[in-house]
């Protein structure tokens, strides 16, 4: 027999200040997100939109009124899991992982408290608000090198379409007298995260049903791309029809919000178009003005088990929250890359140095770069990139997504295995070329002994191995050899494999096990 309470007013004090003691724990993970918010221009549309999440609980808050029983201890199984998946985040170092800790938490205090109706109350908002918190790094990193090449193919396709005639290379827009280089401020992103955020909430103004609200957010993202590459394409256009100084005005005035609301407008049109006549008269009536089944308007019991059990795993599990949060990462000894041999394999190495810009934008803890040379061969070169801690700042580039955007073109992608002993591990085959340049690349990631070709396998088991160890190191370890004349594909295939097994024997002083 289920145990129920008849509503007190305790049950109502009970709910904010667990929600108060909740955002007390995480407010140091909100200091990391208003830092993204104010220094990263891509997420500067947060406070705004944090607003508007807040405007939505207000708009349904009706639907506190009226409780129900409805999958009342699902709301506990979501609290267990927003506290598992902020343990793991934060010994794996994925920041950005904890603000779907937060929203998982906040969500199952609800359902237990209220059952569904009050899920459905903070689901809106909830739904909104991770449109704004940055993703990992990599995946980040994935986008931005992919809208950079999506916007250049288009822009370029379009200036062609009007008689201009370009040239491209990667990233890089030749005119002639004029070269534009679509960076990463190019790429887009700093209008695709809001246009999408604004997308769902357009979904949410209309009563439709929730396939045509997806189609809003499809909309929404093609609509930011597209537009991104027309306002590459008129920069290209007016700096050939007239001069660089009108088509640097032109591109100013149209990064920031001119551009942006411009965009939005474009978007509503399309979506609106979307809507039947009946659909249009619902405008304003979505899941802002909400509405209870018959059986749900009056009051109803609250349960009490599911309360009691969210209220002490919550006080139970503030203290292993923070208890978590003081961890500090296990930082194993190495040496450092200034004692790197130069010498392997018989071959000689020339040693390198980083642009600073990419030393930057990398933000390595240590890193080695050398072209080993010997007679009669082209060169191998050898980057070796090593973070003692990784988190959402600081985790490796993965070659796969940066080697286009250098104007590189990956003709062929494979996962071979190369023998380490008695051990097979696998390692990522790329031969790319660059106008009648060509390069055989192999590459792989490594953490706490484990050799990864692929980027995501080495994302999760940074994440699972969070589980059993406190260490977040890795490396990304590239190497690359020019294929032409004198250096078939097979005899390039041969050197690398010969100059890996060697390289795997040195690594473990410098790139820990």
């Amino acid at each position: 027999m289920e145990l129920t309470l008849q509503r007190f007013d305790w049950t109502r004090i009970a709910l904010p200040i667990l929600l108060a003691m909740v955002l007390l724990v995480y407010l140091p993970d909100g200091e990391l997100l208003w830092d993204d918010w104010m220094n990263k221009e891509e997420f500067t549309h947060g406070p705004l939109m944090f607003l508007v999440s807040l405007y939505l609980l207000w708009a349904r808050r009706s639907l506190l009124d009226s409780y129900d029983t409805r999958l009342n201890w699902v709301g506990v199984v979501f609290c267990i899991m927003a506290v598992c998946v902020y343990s793991l985040a934060v010994k794996s170092g994925i920041e950005n992982i904890r603000h779907l800790s937060l929203f998982l938490m906040i969500f199952g205090m609800f359902i237990a408290f209220g059952g569904v109706t009050y899920g459905r109350f903070v689901l809106p908002s909830l739904i909104l608000l991770p449109f704004v918190v940055p993703p990992p790094a990599f995946l980040n990193a994935n986008l931005t090198y992919g809208l950079q090449l999506v916007s250049t193919d288009m822009s370029v396709f379009m200036l062609r379409g009007v008689g201009i005639s370009v040239f491209q290379d990667g990233n890089i827009i030749d005119m002639g007298t004029l070269k534009l280089a679509v960076v990463e401020a190019c790429a887009g992103l700093r209008y695709l995260y809001p246009m999408i955020g604004l997308g769902v909430l357009a979904g949410m103004l209309f009563d439709i049903p929730i396939w045509k609200r997806g189609l809003f957010v499809v909309i929404s993202a093609g609509v930011s791309i597209i537009m991104n590459s027309v306002r590459i394409f008129l920069t290209g256009a007016f700096a050939e029809w007239t001069n660089t100084d009108v088509s640097d005005g032109f591109f100013h005035l149209f990064e920031g919000w001119v551009f942006f609301l411009f965009s939005f407008v474009v978007m509503i049109a399309i979506c609106y178009l979307t809507l039947t006549k009946k659909q249009k008269a619902t405008a304003g009536n979505g899941v802002l003005k909400p509405s209870l089944p018959e059986e749900l308007k009056e009051e109803k019991p609250a349960s009490l088990g599911p309360i009691i059990g969210v209220i002490l795993l919550s006080v139970a599990l503030v203290g292993a929250l923070v208890s978590i949060r003081t961890i500090e990462p296990e930082i194993p000894p190495r040496s450092s890359f200034s004692s790197f041999p130069l010498k392997i394999d018989n071959m000689i190495a020339e040693e390198d140095i980083l642009p600073s810009v990419e030393q930057t934008i990398l933000n390595m803890s240590d890193y080695f770069l050398g072209h080993y040379r010997a007679a009669g061969t082209p060169p191998v070169t050898l980057f070796i990139g090593y973070y003692e801690e990784q988190s959402a700042a600081n985790t490796p580039h993965s070659p796969r997504v940066c080697i286009p955007s250098g104007g590189w073109e990956i003709e062929e992608l494979d996962e071979i295995e190369l023998s380490k002993g008695d051990e097979m591990v696998p390692v990522n085959r790329v031969l790319i070329s660059h106008g009648e340049d060509k390069l055989l690349v192999y590459y792989w990631f490594q953490q706490r002994g484990k050799y990864l070709a692929n980027e995501y396998k080495a994302k999760l088991n940074l994440l699972l191995g969070g589980l059993t160890s406190a260490r977040t190191d890795g490396a990304l370890v590239r190497l690359s050899m020019p294929v032409n004349s004198t250096m078939s594909e097979v005899l390039a295939d041969k050197q690398l494999t010969q100059f890996s097994q060697s390289l795997f024997e040195i690594l473990p002083a410098y790139v820990p096990e």
